[in-house]
């Protein structure tokens, strides 16, 4: 999903910065490299959060930072990512993944992370 009004051609850089609101069974070590991958596959350059403060005032208008949180039950697995103007704060754009019943929690978790990555790179062609 694509907030209202929102040109996502202004961006060049993302920074996975901070998860939001992790819990169940997934662990951030789990997911976190996949979405990572995701977003580096992009037109986007990634920024480590050490290096923000490097950039420029004109780069960081061009800077989205990616938060993203997961769930997982017996049921489902389910990720999210959001991303956030890095000036104002405000939600640009933002995706979600699940996925049902697998035969095990982590290959609900290896299926939600590669259809969260489709959604990722359709957002940011």
């Amino acid at each position: 999903m694509i907030a209202k009004g929102v040109n996502l051609n202004k961006y060049e850089y993302a920074s996975l910065t901070q998860t939001r609101n992790s819990f169940g069974t997934v662990t951030d070590i789990e997911i976190e490299p996949g979405i990572y991958d995701a977003i580096e596959s992009t037109r986007l350059s990634m920024v480590g959060a050490q290096r923000i403060n490097d950039l420029t005032p004109e780069q960081k208008e061009k800077l989205v930072l990616a938060k993203y949180s997961a769930t997982s039950s017996q049921e489902e697995s389910v990720l999210t990512v959001s991303f956030e103007d890095y000036m104002t704060g405000k939600t640009v754009a933002s995706c979600r993944s699940s996925n049902h019943t697998a035969w095990t929690r982590q290959r609900d978790v290896d299926r939600a992370i590669r259809k969260l990555a489709d959604r990722i790179a359709r957002i940011w062609r």
